[in-house]
């Protein structure tokens, strides 16, 4: 016997939206810092991201985007990212 064990990685579930970031890997190993970047921003939308359903904190680089870091559990997740349109239309403004 070596005595090695193997490591085991974990998957994220993009929620569908795998390709709306960028850095991402399939599976991580548990205690791994995850870092990936959101790119895609609407200027009059308002984003947040969710870690099992969970709200996660992130920051914004004017070079990048959203980066979102948190370390990978010990299970599988799944990264919701939801977005609300905050532009409201008013039929009485000035144009």
């Amino acid at each position: 016997m070596s005595g090695c064990t193997k490591k085991e990685t974990y998957r994220i579930d993009y929620c569908g939206q795998a390709g709306m970031y960028e850095n991402k890997k399939d599976s991580y190993f548990a205690g791994e810092t995850v870092k990936l970047y959101f790119t895609i921003i609407g200027t009059d939308t308002d984003y947040s991201f969710f870690l099992d359903g969970e709200s996660l904190n992130y920051r914004y680089d004017d070079n990048i985007g959203f980066v979102i870091t948190f370390p990978m559990p010990a299970h599988d997740v799944t990264l919701e990212m939801q977005s609300h349109n905050s532009m409201m239309y008013d039929p009485d403004a000035q144009g």
